[in-house]
């Protein structure tokens, strides 16, 4: 099932960001991913709406980190008791402040996200203790991925990054993601002074 949202500025309805997921069905049982039965998506069919996809899916293959080919690396990170949704899973808006986490200050101060993809491979609960790593992805070609991740659209001053979110004690994945970064635009507000 996906679910796609646009964030509009409510003075200028001007687009502020989009954003696209892919959803699935856990068996609470076996805690592995199953077929959504159809009578569930018999309920919940009048609730989604035939659209144009607005974002192209990005297909390119998440590959896994290691401690060798990551030169950043943040361990003894844990979640918090506001970091839990009712089933005591870790949300998934922690995952990504987790791959800020180990991404060089520099990247942060200078840059802004521009894309980011997530595939989550396994649960993260409120007694785990993970590790971020990050590595930068060099001479990264897009050019052949549908729109947005062609190379027309992507800054050629455009960092890329990939991550992985594991268990810091046997090193099980728990997440894996790419992120695209763009300078920030000049903030002129030290000009008015």
């Amino acid at each position: 099932m996906r679910r796609d949202w646009l964030v509009r500025d409510s003075k200028t309805n001007s687009i502020l960001t989009r954003a696209t997921s892919t959803w699935v069905m856990m068996n609470r049982k076996t805690r592995k991913l199953s077929k959504i039965p159809d009578a569930v998506k018999g309920e919940i069919q009048p609730y989604f709406t035939e659209r144009n996809i607005f974002m192209a899916e990005d297909t390119r293959k998440l590959h896994k980190l290691e401690d060798d080919t990551s030169p950043y690396i943040c361990s003894d990170l844990t979640p918090r008791w506001s970091d839990l949704d009712v089933n005591q899973h870790v949300n998934n808006v922690k995952y990504i402040g987790w791959i800020l986490e180990s991404l060089p200050i520099s990247v942060l101060e200078d840059n802004e996200l521009y894309n980011i993809t997530l595939e989550y491979r396994r649960e993260c609960g409120p007694t785990h203790v993970l590790q971020s790593l990050t590595s930068p992805q060099a001479g990264e070609v897009i050019a052949g991925s549908p729109a947005p991740f062609s190379q027309r659209n992507v800054p050629s001053d455009t960092l890329h990054f990939v991550h992985l979110l594991r268990l810091q004690d046997d090193r099980s994945e728990i997440l894996r993601a790419r992120s695209e970064w763009r300078p920030k635009a000049k903030n002129n507000i030290h000009d008015l002074a």
